[in-house]
């Protein structure tokens, strides 16, 4: 082994032990210097494993957290980042973790979760056995600002490892479309019914297809921009799945039971999710893990035994107030997370939203102009707005129909945690990204996460 990749992994792992002796999550920053070391570090590093990575612009890292728990229920270990940093150097910094000094890794496993951007630089450089992509959707538009565009830089990643097969939501003409200009053998997954008994409210009206740019017509829809689809124009259509929802029962607050119809046979499975996007997250890690070889009877089990990521339905006792954080990333998914709570048996009453606009968030907060608010807050819901863009926030609740008597700025996260303390009521906190993590590194500061699941 190199001299370079030594030194390179020795500097990731002495980084990585300062950092988190400093209490710092040290996932970003230990890679980005192993990198200046060794540039080559994450093709060497990933040789030898059985990896798959997760990209899509809504539920990469819930399908990777629900991947990686599988993997490791059913064989011991994997490569993988809990903190879901997943950008080149949090992979490095995943691999190097995974490695001993002498370059020798310690798993014969990788779980990857990839930012769609990042794709096109790294997956050629560790030609995964999988590729799963969720979905993609208009999102971030300061990054992504066309329907094609992430998906142009999973095209070009794709074309520097034909030998990885692909697991597509079929149910998505964008991430459909990628099949078409590549070789790789494709697995499709897809749902093939309604996640929520009332129907779908909130899918995106007209739908142009992304081939010739004609309205689409739809068979079937979800939610958004998905379903089957058909373009009468140019003959654009929807793949048959190959693993499908085609059932969703046994609906509790925290979970459901989904029927799967996998190559032909009917599989039930048991997960600890709810909302509907949760829902496609879970077949996306079914069939995922069955393409990299995993036993069906240990996909089943290991998914049932799934929990959240942080941020992701964590629940914490505030001084006996009940608080679950919700992260909001874009329009789509937000509408989601309203679905879901609208359709639980006592709908939130005490409502925190908070809006911001870094990089991680996209710096644009139109979007929130779309989410469908108006179905989750009335008059006599009590909300407290914060975040660096709340003006934006407040204006658009007050839109949605709140008494801005009952909606108050509170943008201190240690404050806000007080005023939550405060309460006697339970709190849902829907926030972006950047806010979401302010406000958990204050609760972690005191209280101890819930495991929301085994409540």
């Amino acid at each position: 082994m190199s001299v370079r990749k030594t030194a390179a992994i020795a500097v990731c792992k002495a980084t990585y032990k300062v950092m988190r002796m400093m209490g710092r999550t040290a996932r970003a920053l230990p890679g980005k210097l192993a990198l200046k070391v060794d540039g080559n570090l994450i093709r060497e590093l990933s040789e030898g494993h059985r990896t798959i990575i997760i990209t899509g612009t809504n539920g990469k890292t819930t399908t990777t957290h629900m991947v990686q728990q599988a993997i490791i229920n059913a064989y011991g270990s994997a490569a993988y980042d809990p903190s879901s940093t997943n950008l080149e150097q949090g992979i490095a910094t995943t691999l190097c973790l995974d490695s001993t000094l002498k370059g020798e890794r310690k798993s014969d496993w990788a779980v990857i979760e990839s930012d769609e951007g990042a794709t096109k630089r790294f997956l050629p450089a560790m030609h995964p056995q999988v590729l799963v992509v969720t979905n993609l959707y208009r999102d971030q538009v300061d990054r992504y600002p066309t329907w094609t565009t992430a998906r142009d830089y999973i095209i070009e990643a794709i074309k520097g490892s034909p030998e990885t097969v692909l697991v597509l939501d079929a149910d998505c003409q964008v991430t459909a479309s990628i099949a078409d200009a590549v070789p790789n053998k494709v697995v499709w997954f897809g749902v093939e019914c309604d996640p929520y008994d009332e129907g779908i409210a909130d899918y995106d009206e007209t739908v142009d297809c992304i081939k010739c740019e004609q309205p689409l017509s739809f068979k079937h829809r979800t939610f958004a921009h998905l379903g089957e689809f058909t373009c009468s124009n140019c003959g654009y259509a929807h793949h048959e799945a190959d693993i499908a929802v085609i059932a969703v029962g046994s609906k509790e607050e925290k979970s459901c039971v989904l029927t799967l119809r996998a190559n032909g046979t009917e599989i039930t499975l048991p997960v600890n999710v709810r909302a509907g996007y949760d829902i496609y997250n879970a077949v996306a890690a079914f069939a995922g893990l069955v393409t990299l070889g995993v036993p069906e009877h240990q996909v089943v089990e290991a998914l049932g035994r799934f929990t959240h990521a942080a941020h992701r339905f964590e629940i914490f006792d505030v001084e006996g107030t009940r608080t679950r954080l919700l992260l909001m990333k874009n329009t789509a998914g937000c509408n989601q997370l309203v679905n879901m709570l609208v359709s639980e048996e006592n709908p939130p009453q005490n409502l925190v939203c908070m809006l911001g606009n870094e990089i991680m968030d996209g710096l644009s907060t139109e979007w929130i102009q779309g989410v469908r608010w108006e179905k989750l807050v009335t008059p006599q819901t009590k909300v407290i707005v914060g975040g660096p863009c709340f003006e934006d926030m407040k204006k658009r609740l007050a839109l949605a129909g709140v008494d801005e008597q009952r909606m108050r700025v509170q943008t201190d996260y240690a404050a806000l945690v007080r005023d939550i303390a405060a309460m006697d009521e339970p709190v849902t906190v829907i926030a972006n990204c950047s806010t979401i993590e302010a406000l958990r590194l204050e609760l972690v500061k005191k209280y101890e996460p819930i495991d929301y699941w085994a409540e």
